[in-house]
């Protein structure tokens, strides 16, 4: 051991240059590795109740749209369809604890916090609120829609019902089926 020593001490300092690059460059390779094999896939996608919350909730929006929309005279039937920026949200109710401690020279502060928990079995945590998607875009198909005026109290329903901008609303006339 004491050898191997002895030899890094005669070894030019270009190679020993070389020689820490490579095995910083090992180091990172390493890191990339182990973080490609430790997050997993299905974290980042939504779950299956998600995602059929998510679907509910768009459809309610548009069986509404549609049924106010088709009193409105002159739109004849009309179809819609809401896209939502992303999926409902829950936020889960958590104790919080934190300390704080300050000396002379310097000071600490520390946070922590635990969901709170409603059955024995420790599988379901209070939930405090619930955020609702926000709605990204709109598209009527309706048959009134070649009239500027039907075309813009559509607009004006919509942007108005569901808080977004007219910029987000397309309003196009129905085929011969509509």
């Amino acid at each position: 051991m004491l050898e191997r020593l002895k030899n890094i001490k005669n070894l030019s300092r270009e190679k020993l240059i070389k020689i820490i690059i490579i095995a910083g460059l090992i180091a990172i390779a390493g890191i990339f590795i182990s973080d490609s094999f430790s997050s997993s896939k299905t974290d980042d996608a939504p779950s299956a109740s998600e995602q059929l919350d998510t679907e509910q909730y768009e459809s309610g929006i548009e069986k509404r749209l549609e049924q106010i929309l088709s009193e409105i005279d002159g739109i004849g039937s009309c179809k819609v369809m809401v896209t939502l920026e992303s999926s409902v949200q829950n936020i889960y109710t958590a104790d919080r604890e934190s300390s704080a401690s300050d000396a002379k020279e310097s000071s600490s502060y520390s946070d922590s916090s635990k969901h709170v928990i409603l059955d024995d079995n420790g599988q379901q945590a209070l939930l405090e609120k619930e955020i609702e998607p926000f709605v990204r875009g709109v598209i009527v198909v309706c048959g009134g829609a070649d009239n500027i005026n039907v075309k813009q109290s559509v607009i004006d329903c919509v942007s108005a019902g569901l808080g977004i901008s007219s910029a987000n609303i397309s309003v196009v006339k129905g085929g011969q089926n509509e």
